[in-house]
């Protein structure tokens, strides 16, 4: 079946799930940041490998918590950046020469978005160099064998920090786990996730604690900078739905749309260099964030970014404040928005935790709207007017908990609330009497 995505849409089903954040960041795409307990059972420690080495271990997720074992697999193909390690049991059966060398030519050779350019330096260009913990060696092992799923849950891959460690069941080498049971590797969906897993190997050697939220939108910058397209979908998913906060409560509960939409805006706005320092930052998310932002500009930080984006997402116009309010490299549709109305009060509540809320309003010249919040501490207001003449800035504040917009030309008018603050908050709006 088709991976499940996110993890609250496994959780959904899997409700035993709940409270083991480790099969949370084990179980699916992200970064495993937080490692199973080592499995009860006895285990070979095993030498240092080399490229010829054929057992190689892996997490059975058909068990939860996952269970460690070992696969026999061989190196089937070495490229100058990469090598394609086979589980023995899916040569020649999902995996064969073809596959191989299609995947050796797109991370040495060029991706749809540079074709002189192969995913891995891509990838490294942007966000930096791997780690290199044990062999002394550059090269990624890109590591294809058929996983089995959870109760009809199928999984793309992972990164197990375990590889990186110098523990009994670690493969000791920089290793991304791809499953070949399900897409084709050498696919644009299955090569676009290798391109998110390499952002995670990338990152935790700069950061081993890095805050699993950062952590994912940058590897969701990694799948729109090599071009191959993925989540896009879930982009659209949270348009639809934009309740999802950019900072879950629990691990698995955040949302990769909004991850590639926050991803993507600070690169778009604040280019490559800005994403490789955020990278290699030792603080952690909020903090790495307002330090490198403060460093840019000392009036920005992330809330005032954060609240940024929701006008973006609103409005999404290049020609609105030079390109501040939109995105180039997303192709992004309509999010859900609470439509205002005369002698109605409409009300939303927005999580302290990266929430958004969406109202818009057909409106007329000499008319005014009025923003309310029992409290603006946390709160973030940005508002813009799109008539005849384009999109126009009308507000960018609560201010004293209360904002009037004067309406001064016929058109649409777009409110964007957000909070980053780690308390939650809510707001209203109406239009005045006339």
């Amino acid at each position: 079946m088709e991976d499940a995505g996110p993890v609250e849409e496994v959780a959904e089903y899997i409700p035993e799930l709940e409270d083991q954040a480790p099969v949370y960041s084990t179980a699916h795409r992200p970064l495993c940041q937080y490692p199973p307990a080592y499995a009860d059972h006895d285990v070979t420690v095993p030498g240092p490998y080399g490229p010829a080495t054929d057992m190689w271990w892996v997490w059975d997720l058909s068990v939860m918590p996952p269970r460690d074992e070992q696969i026999a697999a061989s190196v089937r193909g070495e490229g100058r950046n990469v090598y394609v390690v086979v589980e023995d049991a899916a040569w020649g059966h999902s995996v064969d020469e073809g596959t191989v060398a299609n995947l050796i030519r797109a991370w040495d050779e060029g991706t749809p978005s540079d074709p002189e350019h192969g995913l891995y330096d891509q990838v490294t260009g942007l966000f930096g160099d791997p780690p290199d913990e044990f062999d002394n060696d550059p090269k990624v092992y890109l590591f294809l064998y058929e996983m089995e799923g959870y109760r009809g849950h199928s999984f793309d891959g992972y990164f197990k920090v375990e590889d990186q460690l110098d523990v009994p069941v670690s493969n000791r080498h920089e290793t991304l786990h791809i499953n070949t049971l399900h897409y084709a590797p050498d696919s644009d969906y299955m090569l676009s996730v290798q391109a998110h897993e390499l952002q995670h190997l990338i990152h935790w050697g700069h950061d081993r604690d890095e805050e699993n939220w950062l952590n994912e939108a940058m590897s969701e910058v990694a799948m729109v900078l090599t071009g191959y397209g993925a989540d896009e979908r879930w982009v659209d998913t949270w348009l639809r739905d934009p309740s999802h906060a950019l900072i879950p409560d629990k691990i698995g509960r955040g949302h990769y749309g909004l991850y590639m939409l926050f991803g993507d805006y600070l690169w778009e706005r604040f280019g490559d260099s800005f994403i490789k320092d955020l990278t290699a930052d030792p603080l952690h998310g909020k903090d790495s964030l307002d330090a490198r932002l403060g460093g840019l500009n000392p009036s920005l930080d992330l809330d005032t970014v954060f609240a940024d984006l929701g006008l973006a997402i609103a409005v999404n116009d290049t020609s609105f404040e030079g390109g501040m309010y939109a995105f180039e490299r997303l192709d992004i549709g309509e999010v859900k928005a609470t439509e205002l109305s005369d002698g109605l009060t409409c009300y939303a509540d927005v999580s302290g935790r990266g929430g958004m809320s969406f109202m818009k309003a057909q409106v007329t010249a000499g008319r005014t709207v009025r923003v309310e919040s029992g409290s603006s501490d946390g709160l973030r207001l940005r508002a813009a007017m799109v008539g005849s003449s384009g999109p126009t800035l009308v507000a960018d504040t609560l201010n004293g908990g209360a904002t009037d917009i004067d309406i001064h030309e016929d058109g649409t008018l777009w409110l964007a609330v957000t909070n980053i603050s780690g308390e939650d908050a809510s707001f209203s709006a109406r239009f005045k009497e006339v």
